[in-house]
């Protein structure tokens, strides 16, 4: 996915325009993915570093540096990178670390003693003529530590250089750090050019380039393209989308991979048919705006499998973060049915194994009260022996005013017997929905519990629907 300084946009009036490709651009733009698909393919085993290094000389000489900066950060997109785990670089360095340093200490000299103190074992006292300034005796006399490396030293005085000349020699000792990598590779049973490798293998730049997925260069540029509007919607505050199909699972598929995504949505159904998605942007929330950012960025895939779609968002733009509108619209071919969440697939599971007679499934039905609203249940649990089905639809991640919306589409008139699970974060009572409603409040903590859903449902069942 894009990020925002490589959207290739411009400001018009209130309006943010994206720059779409024409016919040379999109040559101009299959040349250089092909260019920089192939460098990644032939640097598979290599490090980070030296992908980017090769990479960024691709995107300095092109004619458009920032559509070859965008295409460069979809392939790294693409690109498997890890950490060479073989060796700890933590541990390595720490050893090296603490080899260096005893290597230092010796090539400390060891401290001289003056003829008074050699005279005389006696310490200096208060009547001396003068107070010495030879160290104690007990340092004179302690030895200096083993030496681990053997240093390397550099004199102008030559070999003969006596005792005296230590301080002077002491300032042109040159540390031995081959030494020290040697003394931990040999303690490892290792070369140095590994323990060289390794010593900083955890870093960013270090990572080894394990494999790059398959694409071809047009699927790239076509990912672009799309990336460049979600990388738009990452800084949006509110987004309305006008939505059109012939074939109505199109909707139940649109509707379930919002709530897949947890995006906060409210559905209106347009007279002249179709539906009007108003969902809220990473821009409107106070956190977890990232996240949610990215979740609204991955939508638009399937906003665009719809046969018509018109989409409009409130953006805030720049450094400055202006307000603009962004405007996209287009034709698409349905997808793929999206899947049950994590959290809905341990609910339906649960559930079973409490063996109780309720059978549940994911729900495809779309419930509307005309001039009220409309709601996309998640579940649907049906009792075999009593002919009786009540939708559940879970609003964990949602806003106050959703689960409002909600209750009052129950208060107006829903027909069909439903409860909405309700997180705990969002501060509502279940009382909000009087006992003799065909519909229910079940407040969760963190978890859904299947058994207290159930005493819900069973709550609920025993309304007329």
């Amino acid at each position: 996915m894009l990020t925002a300084e490589l959207v290739r946009a411009r400001r018009r009036g209130g309006e943010l325009k994206l720059t779409a490709l024409d016919a040379k651009g999109v040559a101009q733009a299959q040349e250089l993915a092909a260019a920089l698909l192939e460098l990644a393919r032939r640097h598979v085993g290599r490090s980070r570093d030296e992908l980017e290094e090769v990479c960024d000389a691709v995107v300095g000489g092109a004619k458009d540096r920032k559509l070859a900066a965008g295409l460069r950060k979809l392939v790294y997109d693409r690109c498997d990178f890890a950490e060479d785990a073989t060796i700890d670089p933590v541990e390595l360095r720490r050893e090296v670390h603490a080899s260096a340093r005893a290597a230092w200490l010796a090539l400390a000299p060891e401290p001289a003693t003056t003829p008074a103190a050699e005279s005389s074992p006696e310490p200096a006292t208060e009547s001396s003529a003068e107070p010495s300034t030879t160290p104690a005796t007990e340092s004179a006399t302690t030895p200096a530590p083993e030496p681990t490396i053997e240093p390397t030293i550099e004199s102008s005085t030559g070999p003969s250089a006596g005792p005296d000349s230590a301080s002077a020699l002491l300032g042109q000792v040159r540390f031995n750090r081959h030494a020290v990598l040697a003394q931990v590779a040999a303690a490892r049973a290792l070369d140095v050019a590994t323990i060289e490798a390794s010593l900083y293998a955890d870093l960013r730049g270090a990572q080894l380039l394990r494999g790059v997925e398959p694409t071809t260069p047009q699927a790239l540029v076509e990912a672009y393209e799309l990336a460049q509007a979600q990388a738009v919607l990452l800084r949006a505050v509110r987004v309305t989308v006008q939505v059109e199909s012939a074939v109505p699972g199109a909707y139940r598929t649109l509707f379930r991979k919002l709530k897949f995504l947890r995006l906060l949505t409210t559905i209106h159904p347009r007279a002249e048919g179709g539906y009007l998605l108003e969902i809220d942007g990473p821009f409107s929330l106070f956190e977890s705006a990232t996240r949610y950012g990215l979740a609204l960025a991955l939508a638009l895939p399937a906003i665009r499998e719809l046969d018509r779609w018109q989409l409009s968002a409130d953006v805030r733009w720049g450094n400055d973060r202006q307000p603009l509108t962004c405007r996209l619209e287009g034709r698409g071919t349905p997808g793929q049915e999206p899947l049950l969440s994590d959290e809905l697939a341990a609910l339906i599971a649960a559930t079973v194994q409490t063996g109780t007679a309720w059978q549940v499934q994911p729900a495809t039905a779309v419930l509307e009260l005309t001039g009220v609203g409309v709601c996309v249940p998640d579940l649907v649990f049906r009792h075999p022996e009593r002919g009786v089905e009540v939708f559940v639809e879970v609003l964990g991640y949602w806003s106050r005013a959703a689960v409002w919306k909600r209750v009052e589409l129950v208060q107006q008139g829903l027909r069909q017997r439903i409860v909405f699970a309700v997180g705990q974060h969002l501060r509502v009572s279940e009382a909000a929905l009087e006992a003799e409603l065909p519909g229910a409040l079940y407040v969760y903590k963190r978890t859904l519990s299947a058994r207290a859903l159930l005493e819900r449902i069973e709550q609920v069942a025993a309304q007329p629907g």
